[in-house]
C-alpha cells in the first residue's frame, strides 16, 4: 500500500508544473481571444449602420444595395449575395462554410470554459499533498507556499472559463445574426430575380 501511495503520489507532484504551464498557456490563449473578439467588435460597430440599410432595403425589395467592405468571409458572402448572383449552389456551399468554421470556433472557445476550472482544480489539489505533509513537520513554510500555489492556480482556472464564457456568449449572438441575415439576404434577392425573370418573360410575350 506504501508502494502505491508514494508512485501516486510522484505521479501528482510531477503533474504540478504542466498544470502550471497549461494554465499560464490557456491564459494567454484566451487574452489573445478576448483582443480579437473586441476588435471583431469595433468592426461591427463600424458596419452596424450599412447593415441596416442592407436589411432595410431587402424588405422593401429594393435592387439598389449598399455593399460592405468585404473584409472577412462573411462580408465577401453577402456581398456576392446582394450583387444578384443566381448561383444558389455557390451561396448554399459559402454560407454552410461560414456556419461550420463558426461552430467549430465556438466549440473550441467552449472547451477552454471546461478546460480551465479542471485544470485549475488539479492545480489546486496537487500542492495539497505538500502543503500536508509541511504541516505534519511544522514546516509552516512549505505550507503557505504550496497553498498560495492552490489559490492562484484556482483563481487562474476560474479566469480562463470566465472569459471565454464572455466570449462564447458574445459571439454566437454575432454569428446568430449574421446566419439570419445571409439566409434573409439570399431568399430575398431569389425572390428578387424570379419576379424580375418572371415580369421580362411577360413583356416578352406581349
Amino acid at each position: 500500500m506504501s508502494i502505491l501511495t508514494s508512485i501516486f503520489y510522484i505521479i501528482s507532484i510531477s503533474l504540478m508544473i504542466p498544470v502550471m504551464l497549461a494554465l499560464l498557456f490557456g491564459l494567454i490563449y484566451t487574452l489573445y481571444l478576448a483582443g480579437i473578439s473586441a476588435y471583431e467588435f469595433i468592426a461591427r460597430m463600424q458596419r452596424r449602420d450599412k447593415e441596416k440599410e442592407i436589411v432595410t432595403a431587402l424588405e422593401n425589395k429594393s435592387t439598389t444595395l449598399p455593399e460592405l467592405a468585404a473584409t472577412n468571409e462573411f462580408e465577401q458572402t453577402l456581398n456576392l449575395i446582394i450583387s444578384g448572383n443566381n448561383d444558389q449552389l455557390l451561396l448554399g456551399k459559402r454560407i454552410a462554410s461560414i456556419e461550420s468554421e463558426r461552430r467549430t470556433e465556438l466549440q473550441k472557445i467552449s472547451d477552454l470554459t471546461k478546460y480551465g476550472p479542471a485544470i485549475g482544480l488539479m492545480g489546486t489539489l496537487i500542492p495539497l499533498g505538500p502543503a500536508l505533509v509541511g504541516l505534519a513537520r511544522g514546516d509552516l513554510e512549505t505550507l503557505s507556499n504550496n497553498m498560495i500555489i492552490a489559490f492562484a492556480t484556482t483563481v487562474v482556472g476560474i479566469l480562463i472559463s470566465l472569459i471565454a464564457l464572455a466570449i462564447h456568449s458574445a459571439k454566437k449572438s454575432w454569428y446568430r445574426d449574421d446566419s439570419i441575415l445571409l439566409t434573409f439576404a439570399a431568399e430575398r434577392i431569389a425572390e428578387i430575380n424570379t419576379e424580375i425573370k418572371n415580369t421580362e418573360i411577360k413583356n416578352t410575350e406581349l
